[in-house]
Formats: C-alpha cells, structure tokens, sequence
C-alpha cells in the first residue's frame, strides 16, 4: 500500500473515531446523569424511612409502651391517687423524649399532661376522650387543641382484667412536623402526605394539614383534591403502574407506601428531574445532527486535504524544472505498464555538450535547453507513452507496445525537431543550436526488468556518443561497449 494511499485511511479512520467517541463520550454522560439522579432518588429513601420512624412511627411505640407500663396499670387503678406522682412520671417521659406526655385515667376523671394542664373528663374539652373510647381500636392519631394545635398519638389502656381504664399517649407540636418534613422536601425535592384511612392529609411538608378532628371539620383537606390523585388512581384500576402520573399542566413522579401502624398512607411526590425519554430523544436528535453536519465537514475536509495531497503527490512526481516525471514516478508507472503490457521499447536520451552550453551560455540558459528538449519529448508521444528527466541532462521514454524499428522512427523525428530548433540568446540576433543521443532497446515489459533494460540502452546511448553524437543509437546483444 503506498503513503497516500495509508494517509488517506489514517484520516478517515481518525474522522470516524473523533465521531464515535464524542457520540460515546455524549451517551456515556446522559446515562450518567439518569444514574446520579437515580442514585439520588435512591439515597433519599434511607432518610425517609429514617425520618418517619423518628417522627411518627417512635412516638406511636413510646405511646404504645406506656400503656402497658405496670406502674401506670397499677397505679391509675388505685382508689386515690396522688397527681403528683402521675406529673413525674409524664415529665420524665416529656424530657427523655422531647415531647408532651399525657393521661386520661377513666376511675378519676382526670386528664393531666406533662405542662401540668389538667381537664376533666366530664368537660367539652374531653370531647375527643368519649368519642374515641366508643371505638371499637386500640391506637388513634388526632389533631388537638385548634389554638395550640399538636398531633396527638392516644393509646387506650387496659388492666389484667383487658378493661378499659384510660388513655396515654404523648403528642408533637404540628410545625415541628412541618418543618423537619420541610427539610427533607428541600433536601431532595420531595413532597410528603400522610394519609388516614379517610384519605384526609394528616401531615405534609408544605404546609400544616388537619386531620378529621371534631375542631377542624371545616378545614379537612382530603387527598383527592389534588389533580395528580385521580391520575395515579385511574392508573391504579387500569392496572398499570407508571412512576409518573400526569396533570393537565405537568407529570409528577408518584409513590406511595403504608404505615401499617397508624393506619396511614405515604405519597410521596417529586415532579421528575429529567423526562428520560424526552432527553433520549434529544440525545439522538442533536446526535442525527452532529453526524450530518461532520458528514459536510468530513466532505469538505476530504476534498480540501485532496487538493493538498494531489498538489503534494504532484509535487514529489514532477520535476520542477521541466515539468517532466521524476524518476521514482517512473519507476512506479513501469509497473503499473508492466501490468497491461508485454512489451516496450525504452530510450534514454542525452543532451550532447551540456556541460559547454552551461559553461559558454549559462546555467539560466542550460535550464532552458531542458525545458525545450523536455517539450519536444512529450509532444511526440501517445498517450499511453512515458517520458520523464532520469536525471541532470539526461531523460527516458518508454514506448509501450512498440517494436524498436518503431521505436527507431519517433526518435528520430524527436531528434531531428531538437536538432533544428535555435536557443536565443539573450542580447544577440542570432542564437545557437545542439543536438540529443539516444541509445535505445526493445524488450518483454515486466515489473523487475526496467533497470536491465536501461543498462541496455545506456550502452547504446554510449554508442551513440562515441559515434558522433547526435544520433539514434539500437541496442545490440553483440555490442562489446
């Protein structure tokens, strides 16, 4: 394979790979954002779980530990009690866990809480202690109090006889919930809602949402009142189970998961950080692009470097001076002849006295004495002929096809016109004349014979110049020069 010939592979394969790897390099990066976000979504499940067993689920078990604490069992049943005894109890419970402690002893009507706030149960204020004692359920979640509004987490408690005696429980101030499940929706860009059993939104992180509370009737917010709801619900009975359901204006990323414990449902909803498949097709719509818009530049590329590389090849084939194929062409083009040939006849060709005209004219002018000779050569022969500078003052024809009695009569006629032709001079009227030796030989063409057959004609062309130059010299076997 010739230089050209690997330099033009090598840019092409070198266009190919910059595409190929700036396509990858695109690829390899969207698939890597899709997996940090995902990693992401997935990392924020840790906390999530994290914060609704710290927030919710744990003040259920300490509410649930302490109905069935015996001391409490023990002591409430009692015919006289002392409130002071009951108040330590609840403020230690209050301090180890940061929260407001209750009870209400059923025997004694009483409620006292942990801020020492005591309420009779026979008071409008312990509404909620008669209306949840009628159910037929061991753990309630309530909103209390409309002024000072706290999630109440009531336990009803039992004695040995599994009579009902009472409630305990602890309760959390609402905006402490709103803002530690604030945190996390700025965290990681999540929306919460916690669900009762009545679709009623007992939590959320965007704002204080009430539960089915006896003080807040007028102000239930219920969970279909949301336009995602009913798309994540109708996909639901369809039997389909799309992470995104969508709204009129948007599409939210929906999930949702239960709390056993309460009762409750968790949705959690997040509009999502990349539409996938929208940024896919992005992705190979800018990639369809990319790949027409290198094709023109490719094209254009090509046909640039074409123009230089043929500039250049020309260049290293030509001889500067004459215009006349160099010899390492020359050489290159016999085997190319030497593939469609079987023969040729070859001439080398020797300007006679070179050295005079130089020493006597000038080299200016011996440059121009090759130009004219190199002309003449070229413009007696076919198209399928060869003729180039072999080297200083001396060329070579080759005559494909052509016997050397042939061969013979085109020389002659190319030695005749350079043998009449007058050089000018510069400055003078008249110019001067000089004359070509040509040795030549017919021969089989193949692809390792050239220099064979040029030795053959050398010593012709050296027969010509001891004959008195200016002659066509036919090389003979017999020939002992």
């Amino acid at each position: 394979m010739s230089l050209v010939h690997k330099f033009d592979h090598f840019i092409t394969a070198l266009f190919f790979f910059i595409i190929i790897t700036v396509a990858a390099t695109s690829y390899f990066t969207f698939k890597e954002f899709f997996a940090i976000h995902n990693k992401r979504q997935q990392e924020a499940v840790i906390p999530l779980f994290s914060l609704i067993t710290s927030e919710v689920i744990s003040p259920l078990s300490i509410s649930q530990y302490m109905a069935k604490d015996p001391f409490v069992i023990d002591y409430i049943e009692q015919e006289e009690i002392d409130t002071q005894t009951i108040l330590t109890y609840l403020r230690a419970i209050a301090t180890q866990y940061q929260m407001v402690s209750f009870i209400a002893i059923e025997k004694h009507n009483l409620m006292i809480d942990s801020n020492n706030k005591r309420t009779e149960l026979s008071s409008d204020e312990a509404e909620w202690y008669h209306r949840l004692k009628e159910i037929d359920q061991e753990q309630f979640t309530d909103i209390g109090n409309a002024d000072d509004p706290h999630l109440y987490f009531d336990v009803k408690i039992f004695n040995n006889k599994q009579e009902f005696i009472g409630f305990i429980g602890v309760a959390i101030d609402l905006n402490y919930f709103a803002d530690r499940f604030r945190e996390f929706q700025q965290r990681f860009g999540f929306e919460l809602f916690f669900v009762d059993a009545g679709n009623i939104i007992t939590l959320s992180s965007n704002s204080i949402m009430k539960t089915e509370s006896h003080h807040r009737k007028n102000e239930l917010v219920n969970i279909s009142s949301f336009p995602w709801y009913q798309s994540f619900v109708d996909d639901r009975e369809q039997g389909k189970n799309p992470p995104v359901a969508a709204t009129d204006n948007n599409e939210l990323i929906v999930s949702q998961m239960p709390i056993k414990e309460l009762g409750w449902r968790l949705f959690i909803v997040a509009p999502p950080a990349s539409k996938q498949g929208e940024y896919w097709q992005l992705f190979f719509s800018k990639l369809l692009i990319f790949v027409l818009v290198s094709g023109i530049l490719y094209f254009a590329f090509a046909s640039t470097i074409g123009y230089f590389k043929s500039s250049l090849v020309k260049n290293s084939q030509i001889d500067f001076l004459t215009q006349l194929p160099n010899r390492s062409y020359i050489h290159r083009q016999y085997q190319q002849l030497a593939k469609t040939h079987d023969n040729a006849s070859i001439i080398m060709a020797d300007v006679d006295l070179f050295k005079e005209v130089n020493d006597k004219y000038g080299h200016n002018t011996g440059d121009e004495v090759l130009k004219v000779i190199g002309q003449k050569l070229t413009s007696s022969l076919r198209k399928i002929d060869l003729s180039g500078r072999w080297g200083g003052e001396e060329f070579i024809v080759i005559l494909p096809e052509t016997n050397a009695g042939q061969a013979q009569k085109i020389v002659e006629r190319i030695r005749l016109d350079i043998a009449g032709h007058q050089f000018p001079l510069s400055g003078e009227k008249s110019g001067f004349f000089t004359s070509v030796s040509f040795g030549l030989v017919h021969g089989p063409l193949t692809k390792n014979n050239l220099q064979t057959q040029i030795d053959k004609a050398d010593k012709a062309l050296y027969r010509a110049k001891l004959n008195g130059r200016n002659r066509v010299q036919v090389y003979a076997e017999n020939d002992k020069v």
